[in-house]
């Protein structure tokens, strides 16, 4: 390496092409940028080629492509059935997708005899694996050509890295304990051909301990049970979860006695095995849960989740000696999970990375490509972890302004610029008011983070109702959640490991004070609550918010949840938000300064 190239700051992207698709940028080793493309395109959980993403990652750090070092993705091999649907030339891949319509017949014929002759299962995993390691290798050569040549790069320069291996570091060096040993764990439906992994990282030092197979998966289990019960999986897990509590335990208990061993920890080789191809699992619903109610069903599932999922991690943690966990894979995006894994006495520290799903899973590979750069170049790596995760767009003046005019705002709405719009905004919520609000950078990940949210008083039960009447439009069952000042979370919530919980990832039993001034935001059936805790230094707007709140209620929080149309993704910046405005029953929104209300 020349003087000259010494001193270039090293810039890393990570594009990530598959369900929610994401792109993001390292310098230096550290995340300055990342977006997911269904906030451009509002698509929600796009899957394809994230090109406006991109666009913007490399526009908000002011590089252009040939500036960057490398460019990742996070997964060597893809599933085939995504990648044929983004690759649109080629004889080989053609090939393939024409092919696939046959395979997935005699798939569906194998599947059947399969699960009822388990001898012959095995056969299966080799086939899917030369399925994999050829047609999701050559679409996934395809991908990373495609991505070259947008960019105008070489292609050596796109480097793909083990999904499993992604994940883990996307959680390890965004951790506040990446400079000692940790124990990280991945889990999801499926990636590379496997759901889990256990992992032992110590700065630059990985080893890896175990993997378990796809077939053995808990988050293809839990996505199926989502499908059965009609929802939409990768989507609606979270509704399972909301769903869950409010199933009596002692049905639940009665049910869960015939399940509990569906899926068993190899407490040895810290692995999950199943007694079926979870690939599957809709023939074990049909066939010997086809006569449960739909509650108990998502309270059994859940707790088959929460007990196997605990017993894997105890048993990795007497294994291994290590009690300080990173966490990562959409698994871990189920808080009630969570709550489980940080009551567990073996579990001394715990971070669980924000928006844990595949969309950052690129943080990781990005992670990865920087490290071998440092190796190769001997110099020390110097990753810090994450602070926030306002890593969005953010507005200026002059683009409100041009987005008000093109929405014909004036005619339509009040509209107002204030220069204290956060004790302004308190006033209206203390008045019982729900107010919008779009400010600062655009949180990434699936939770609004006060930046893109929709407040509201938690005191006040009847705003559930309002917030779902006027745009939210959510299933009846499912919780609302808050925002609330660190310094008042003990009032709150039972917390007795003192955990952090910037970024909605933990829910927690709440305290007779917090079933009180936060009713609207906790669970209604166990009265558990998954909180943003907002410190000064993370957002300091919301914080000062909050604290005018506080100072004009006595409560210090506030009801918070994510400013969107239903079956829509979070708004983007003020053209989205206005949308949203105009076709919702909302009567104030707030862009930085301006204070818009319906006429």
């Amino acid at each position: 390496m020349n003087s000259t190239s010494i001193n270039r700051p090293t810039y890393i992207l990570g594009v990530y092409y598959g369900h929610n698709a994401t792109a993001c940028l390292l310098k230096d080793g550290n995340v300055i940028s990342i977006a997911s493309e269904e906030r451009f395109n509002g698509i929600k959980n796009f899957a394809g080629f994230p090109k406006k993403a991109i666009d913007y990652v490399l526009k908000e750090a002011n590089i252009a492509s040939d500036e960057l070092s490398f460019v990742t993705v996070s997964h060597k091999y893809g599933t085939p059935i995504h990648s044929m649907a983004k690759v649109k030339s080629g004889i080989s891949v053609k090939f393939f997708v024409l092919l696939y319509g046959p395979i997935g017949i005699i798939r569906k014929i194998w599947g059947n005899l399969a699960f009822h002759f388990k001898s012959i299962s095995s056969v299966g995993r080799i086939f899917y694996l030369f399925t994999i390691y050829t047609v999701g290798f050559i679409t996934n050569q395809k991908e990373m050509n495609f991505l070259a040549e947008y960019l105008g790069l070489d292609r050596s320069k796109i480097i793909p890295y083990d999904h499993h291996l992604s994940h883990a570091a996307s959680a390890y060096y965004s951790s506040p304990f990446n400079d000692k040993k940790v124990l990280v764990l991945t889990l999801d439906g499926e990636g590379d051909s496997f759901c889990a992994s256990v992992n032992i990282f110590e700065k630059d030092k990985i080893k890896i301990i175990s993997k378990t197979p796809r077939e053995n998966s808990l988050g293809l289990l839990y996505a199926y049970l989502t499908e059965h019960l009609g929802m939409k999986s990768n989507e609606h897990e979270y509704k399972v979860m909301g769903l869950a509590p409010y199933a009596k335990d002692t049905d639940v208990l009665k049910v869960y006695e015939n399940i509990k061993n569906i899926i068993k920890v190899d407490k040895e080789k810290l692995t999950f095995r199943s007694t079926f191809n979870t690939v599957d699992t809709e023939k074990f619903l049909h066939a010997y849960m086809h006569n449960v109610r739909f509650d108990i069903l998502a309270g059994t599932f859940q707790k088959l989740l929460e007990d196997k999922i605990i017993e894997w991690i105890e048993a990795s943690i007497q294994k291994t000696g290590v009690s300080s966990l990173a966490l990562a894979g959409g698994v871990f995006m189920n808080v009630k999970v969570n709550k489980k894994i940080a009551e567990s006495k073996d579990v001394k520290e715990l971070f669980i990375l924000p928006s844990c799903g595949d969309e950052s899973s690129i943080i990781g590979s990005s992670y990865l490509a920087y490290l071998e750069e440092c190796d190769k170049d001997r110099k020390e790596y110097s990753i810090a972890p994450i602070q926030n995760i306002y890593w969005g767009p953010q507005l200026g003046d002059r683009e409100i302004e041009k987005d008000l005019k093109d929405f014909k705002a004036l005619r339509r709405f009040n509209i107002e610029k204030v220069e204290d719009i956060e004790k302004e905004t308190a006033k209206l919520l203390a008045k019982g008011a729900i107010v919008a609000r779009v400010s600062g950078k655009m949180e990434f990940g699936a939770r609004a983070l006060g930046n893109r949210s929709i407040l509201a008083d938690p005191r006040d039960p009847d705003v559930v109702r309002i917030i779902n009447e006027q745009v939210k439009n959510r299933d009846f069952w499912m919780p609302f959640a808050p925002s609330i000042l660190k310094e008042r979370a003990k009032d709150y919530i039972v917390n007795p490991k003192n955990l952090d919980s910037h970024y909605m990832m933990l829910s927690f039993d709440t305290t007779e004070k917090g079933r009180n001034d936060l009713r609207a935001a906790i669970h209604p059936s166990d009265f558990t609550v998954r909180p943003q805790i907002v410190e000064r230094g993370f957002n300091q707007k919301y914080y000062y918010l909050l604290k005018e709140f506080e100072k004009l209620t006595g409560v210090g929080g506030v009801l918070n949840t994510s400013l969107n149309l239903h079956g829509y993704p979070i708004v983007l910046g003020s053209k989205e938000a206005l949308y949203v405005f105009k076709n919702s029953g909302l009567e104030f929104l707030t862009i930085e300064n301006y204070l818009l209300s319906k006429k």
